[in-house]
């Protein structure tokens, strides 16, 4: 990885209660400091997106920011399918 790539992460970001009528403009400031957003769920406080890694402390230090986690993927295998002697 050169410098001018930067290693992405996808992230999860809580919103605290006090923030959750103003969700969308939380989300629009995290937008502002680099966050790519792709999702905002109000039911739920929840705004998914993703930005640059070096940027999430800046992120994490927004107001109504309660908390921010990486999101996982996870694989499950291939099923194993029964052979057939005929």
């Amino acid at each position: 990885m050169t410098k001018n790539q930067a290693k992405i992460k996808s992230l999860i970001i809580t919103v605290t209660d006090e923030s959750l009528p103003r969700i969308e403009q939380l989300a629009n400031r995290l937008g502002k400091k680099g966050l790519k957003v792709e999702r905002v769920l109000p039911v739920t406080g929840v705004i998914t997106g993703s930005c640059p890694e070096a940027k999430v402390p800046a992120l994490k230090k927004e107001s109504g920011v309660l908390g921010i986690e990486e999101e996982n993927t996870a694989y499950l295998p291939l099923p194993i399918l029964p052979c057939s002697n005929s």
